[in-house]
């Protein structure tokens, strides 16, 4: 007889190739288990099956016609841009990478956006910087961070940006490190920010400087570390086993007040306050006017399982949001539950 994968293939090859992705990650002396081998999220097309239960495969239309599906596009890890960067080839493997995350309007003279990368004791912050002005290129772009009311993280490097000319984007990179590794302290933590560079004086034809260049700062909205920037979206193939088999022993109760009057709304809140994956087809209501179940799954930094069981219901007053969060350790189930706001 033989046991099942824990994993599917194409999350193995995903698996394999985020390994191998890795600065100096072919030189590690240690064998390539499963343990070993990082934690990959599930695809968007993944995510919305697990949510939705519906897997979009397609076979016919109304009139019987074979219908093919679309190939499947090929994942980017989004941490290529930190592990092409020699410098930060000591901090190791990401973990989890954050969508990006806008900290100007988009209509601003500088977009600015911001990916969040995941490592053992860092936080790469993956600034993609646009310039939209024709008659300046921007040298030395840097963007400053305010770490002086965080107990948790600290500015421990940089790595500026040059020559962003009229509808170009550019990547800067800040580097936050932690203070210890008391997985407890990743609670969310709030940074003011703000873009410095050089402005260069350019005729907007032939690109060639012309005039003064001089210094400038320019404010952006403020940019939050959250817990559930630390867990990654990974369904479970059978959530109530899992349920089970992770037991009541760390698990944290909570119940809430949020200020939703439409379910959907109060849904899509609960899954993006915690992070997790939606499971079993609760992420979409099939009962309206009735209270809604979510389940929901992920993996935590470190390596560990996190579920949670999550009733919802609207009232007149908004909704009441009963939770139940288990994992391997009642700090992380704290924690998790503590995301709700």
């Amino acid at each position: 007889c033989y046991r099942s994968m824990p994993i599917n293939f194409d999350k193995l090859e995903r698996s394999l190739k985020a390994y191998m992705a890795a600065p100096m990650s072919m030189e590690q002396a240690e064998p390539i288990t499963l343990s070993t081998l990082p934690i990959v999220e599930d695809t968007v097309e993944e995510q919305h099956a697990a949510a939705t239960g519906d897997d979009g495969i397609a076979v016919t239309d109304d009139i019987g016609a074979e219908i093919v599906a679309p190939k499947k596009k090929e994942p980017v890890d989004p941490a290529a841009a930190v592990y092409a960067i020699p410098e930060f080839a000591s901090l190791g493997r990401a973990f989890r990478s954050s969508l990006p995350v806008p900290l100007t309007e988009s209509e601003t003279e500088y977009v600015v956006e911001c990916i969040k990368h995941v490592f053992p004791s860092h936080v790469v912050l993956q600034f993609m910087v646009a310039n939209t002005i024709e008659e300046q290129r921007l040298d030395n772009v840097t963007v400053a961070i305010d770490d002086s009311d965080s107990e948790t993280w600290q500015v421990s490097g940089e790595m500026a940006a040059d020559g962003i000319g009229y509808g170009d984007k550019k990547n800067c990179f800040c580097v936050l490190q932690r203070d210890g590794d008391d997985a407890a302290a990743l609670t969310s933590s709030t940074f003011a920010c703000e873009l410095k560079f050089t402005v260069v004086q350019v005729d907007p034809t032939t690109g060639e400087e012309e005039g003064d260049t001089f210094e400038e700062e320019y404010p952006l909205e403020d940019l939050a570390v959250t817990t559930s920037d630390f867990m990654a979206k990974v369904a479970v193939p059978d959530f109530r086993k899992g349920w089970e088999s992770l037991g009541n022993e760390n698990e944290v109760l909570e119940k809430f007040a949020l200020q939703f009057r439409k379910m959907e709304d109060a849904v899509a809140a609960v899954i993006d306050f915690l992070g997790m994956q939606a499971c079993d087809g609760t992420g979409s209501i099939n009962t309206p006017g009735k209270p809604h179940m979510l389940h929901l799954s992920g993996i935590f930094m470190g390596g560990q399982q996190v579920l949670a069981r999550a009733q919802i219901a609207i009232q007149d007053s908004g909704a009441v949001l009963k939770i139940a969060v288990r994992s391997e350790a009642e700090e992380v189930s704290r924690m998790v539950a503590d995301c709700i706001h």
